[in-house]
């Protein structure tokens, strides 16, 4: 058989440096964002993995204080990360598309870069930063057996994702807002904040009354919380939870984003 055979046609070719580019493009993009945000002084980019690791950490602490042990029949550490870790995704991921298009209008100089490559760049920064915490937190749990090992790591891992396209798509929509003015960025966090108590972050739905549970579950939020304590309780609780309807709301939100994006991006 010849050996021009093997070789790639030049759409292929022309794709895969297409792809090789972007990778670059978006490494880049991380590494700006890093150096701008944590400088080359003391441990650097390290923070990104730290910060939610503190705080998780003491929030564990603060509760276990308080709460004791167990939080219906349900182990009160356990309770707290995977409530804290989603919950720390959510705030940095949304939080990290506001004014991101302002703040990031002069890399567009370079004829290779797009508002959503600075937003993809940074979510997947969040994303995997975040990610690389709860690991590590979860792992010393185990070594020192403040929690039992997880079910099922499929469905948390599903959970988990689930909370990342949530949280990225409300990234999205918070860089449309917060162009339009800037008073509504003022309430973005607030917002956060004020879902709190509805996430799911904190309780579970079967503590609640039937029909609070009804109502609760329209918020796409709680059924990433009861997917994540799925794949870690498995069947010693019970949960409620859709990921087709989480991953459809995501959808939604994100393309209403990107919508309002496209608008405002020439206001910038």
């Amino acid at each position: 058989m010849p050996a021009t055979e093997f070789s790639k046609s030049p759409q292929q070719a022309s794709i895969f440096r297409s792809i090789a580019i972007q990778s670059r493009t978006m490494s880049a993009l991380a590494v700006r964002f890093i150096m701008t945000r944590y400088g080359r002084e003391n441990i650097g980019f390290l923070w990104l993995i730290l910060e939610p690791m503190l705080l998780c950490v003491g929030v564990m602490a603060l509760w276990s204080i308080l709460k004791g042990g167990y939080e219906h029949g349900v182990q009160i550490i356990a309770i707290v990360f995977t409530g804290y870790m989603p919950l720390t995704l959510l705030r940095h991921l949304s939080n990290s598309g506001i004014f991101i298009l302002r703040s990031s209008k002069n890399t567009l100089i370079h004829r290779n870069i797009t508002y959503y490559d600075n937003l993809i760049s940074r979510f997947c920064m969040e994303f995997l930063a975040t990610s690389a915490a709860a690991l590590v937190i979860y792992a010393v749990l185990i070594i020192f057996r403040f929690v039992e090992p997880a079910h099922d790591f499929g469905m948390i891992l599903a959970g988990w994702l689930l909370m990342g396209c949530i949280a990225s798509a409300m990234g999205c929509l918070y860089a449309g807002l917060s162009e339009l003015s800037e008073p509504i960025e003022k309430f973005m966090p607030a917002f956060n904040y004020l879902m709190l108590p509805l996430s799911g972050c904190f309780f579970m739905v079967n503590w609640l009354p039937f029909e609070a549970q009804q109502l609760v579950l329209y918020i796409p939020l709680v059924h990433a919380f009861e997917a994540i304590r799925a794949g870690m309780f498995g069947p010693s609780i019970i949960t409620h939870y859709s990921l087709s309807y989480g991953f459809g709301c995501a959808l939604i939100i994100a393309s209403s984003g990107i919508l309002l994006i496209n608008w405002v991006r020439d206001r910038v």
